[in-house]
């Protein structure tokens, strides 16, 4: 399979979009796409892969961040994390199909986490709704949107 280095790096950049690490796993999937050169149901297959590892790293973020929350050392104030808690516990778990949305998505992952959603429906809903992100991608390179 010639394509197969690109389906690799599709793969850990769709890692590190769906975590808290900046990466454009949308815009090189597009452009891959673009080049008509690889099967489109591939790349978006190992896009979707890779996102669910990265929701994974997230929650797991999240679930663990709360032991240093009182630490002197550690960025983010308890009070914030206490207040994020919150929010996330009273607007409930369908805050996880805004997932998938940019700037909001990663922290709600991670709210998610350190209030010990279960990791099942976690990473369905924040998995499905990131995926979401690459088949809107795929629909708009086809000219459907």
């Amino acid at each position: 399979m010639p394509e197969l280095h690109i389906l690799i790096f599709q793969f850990f950049i769709s890692i590190l979009s769906a975590s808290i690490i900046p990466a454009q796993g949308e815009l090189i999937m597009f452009a891959f796409l673009a080049t008509g050169k690889y099967t489109a149901w591939l790349l978006v297959s190992a896009a979707c892969a890779g996102t669910f590892i990265g929701v994974s790293a997230n929650w797991v973020l999240g679930r663990y961040l709360t032991r240093f929350e009182n630490d002197k050392w550690f960025p983010i104030k308890a009070a914030y994390i206490q207040k994020a808690r919150r929010l996330f516990e009273r607007h409930g778990k369908a805050t996880l199909l805004l997932a998938g949305v940019p700037l909001i998505g990663d922290p709600i992952t991670i709210v998610a986490g350190a209030a010990k959603v279960n990791f099942g429906f976690y990473l369905t809903a924040a998995g499905l709704a990131k995926c979401l992100r690459y088949g809107v991608i795929w629909l708009i390179y086809l000219g459907i949107v």
